[in-house]
Protein backbone atom coordinates (compact mmCIF):
# COMPACT_ATOMS: atom_id res chain seq x y z
CA UNK A 1 0.00 0.00 0.00
CA UNK A 2 1.23 3.48 -0.83
CA UNK A 3 0.45 6.97 0.36
CA UNK A 4 1.72 9.16 -2.42
CA UNK A 5 4.98 7.43 -3.28
CA UNK A 6 5.64 6.29 0.30
CA UNK A 7 5.14 2.59 1.12
CA UNK A 8 3.00 2.33 4.26
CA UNK A 9 1.80 -1.27 4.39
CA UNK A 10 0.88 -4.52 2.72
CA UNK A 11 -2.16 -6.55 1.84
CA UNK A 12 -1.71 -10.10 0.60
CA UNK A 13 -3.77 -13.20 0.07
CA UNK A 14 -2.64 -15.96 2.44
CA UNK A 15 -3.47 -19.08 0.45
CA UNK A 16 -1.47 -21.19 2.90
CA UNK A 17 -4.40 -20.81 5.30
CA UNK A 18 -7.55 -22.86 4.88
CA UNK A 19 -9.71 -21.14 3.97
CA UNK A 20 -7.48 -18.46 2.44
CA UNK A 21 -7.69 -14.96 3.94
CA UNK A 22 -6.49 -11.46 3.09
CA UNK A 23 -3.85 -10.29 5.58
CA UNK A 24 -3.03 -6.61 5.98
CA UNK A 25 -0.45 -4.73 8.03
CA UNK A 26 1.00 -1.25 8.42
CA UNK A 27 4.78 -1.20 7.90
CA UNK A 28 5.65 2.32 9.09
CA UNK A 29 7.21 1.77 12.53
CA UNK A 30 5.65 4.10 15.09
CA UNK A 31 4.91 3.71 18.79
CA UNK A 32 2.32 1.24 19.99
CA UNK A 33 3.00 -1.65 17.64
CA UNK A 34 2.00 -2.13 14.04
CA UNK A 35 -1.70 -2.50 13.22
CA UNK A 36 -2.59 -5.72 11.41
CA UNK A 37 -5.58 -7.87 10.63
CA UNK A 38 -7.14 -10.45 8.36
CA UNK A 39 -10.36 -10.55 6.34
CA UNK A 40 -12.29 -12.90 4.09
CA UNK A 41 -12.33 -10.46 1.16
CA UNK A 42 -10.03 -7.87 -0.37
CA UNK A 43 -12.43 -4.92 -0.13
CA UNK A 44 -12.83 -5.41 3.61
CA UNK A 45 -9.06 -5.74 4.02
CA UNK A 46 -8.55 -2.45 2.16
CA UNK A 47 -11.17 -0.69 4.28
CA UNK A 48 -9.75 -2.02 7.57
CA UNK A 49 -6.22 -1.09 6.52
CA UNK A 50 -7.29 2.44 5.62
CA UNK A 51 -9.13 2.90 8.94
CA UNK A 52 -6.12 1.65 10.92
CA UNK A 53 -3.68 3.81 8.95
CA UNK A 54 -5.76 6.98 9.34
CA UNK A 55 -6.15 6.36 13.09
CA UNK A 56 -2.40 5.84 13.46
CA UNK A 57 -1.65 9.01 11.49
CA UNK A 58 -4.16 11.02 13.54
CA UNK A 59 -2.27 10.29 16.76
CA UNK A 60 1.19 10.85 15.24
CA UNK A 61 2.85 14.24 14.86
CA UNK A 62 3.96 15.20 11.34
CA UNK A 63 7.56 15.32 12.58
CA UNK A 64 7.42 11.80 14.01
CA UNK A 65 5.80 10.49 10.85
CA UNK A 66 8.52 12.15 8.71
CA UNK A 67 11.21 10.57 10.93
CA UNK A 68 9.57 7.14 10.56
CA UNK A 69 9.50 7.55 6.76
CA UNK A 70 13.19 8.53 6.76
CA UNK A 71 14.10 5.51 8.89
CA UNK A 72 12.05 3.20 6.62
CA UNK A 73 13.67 4.52 3.46
CA UNK A 74 17.32 4.14 4.49
CA UNK A 75 19.20 1.85 2.14
CA UNK A 76 22.76 0.59 2.36
CA UNK A 77 23.98 0.55 -1.24
CA UNK A 78 27.39 -0.50 0.09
Amino acid sequence: MLEGRQPIGRIRFADERIPGVWIWNVTVHLTGGLPMGSCKDLDTAKAEFKTAWLALKARTTPERLAAAYRAKNIRDDG
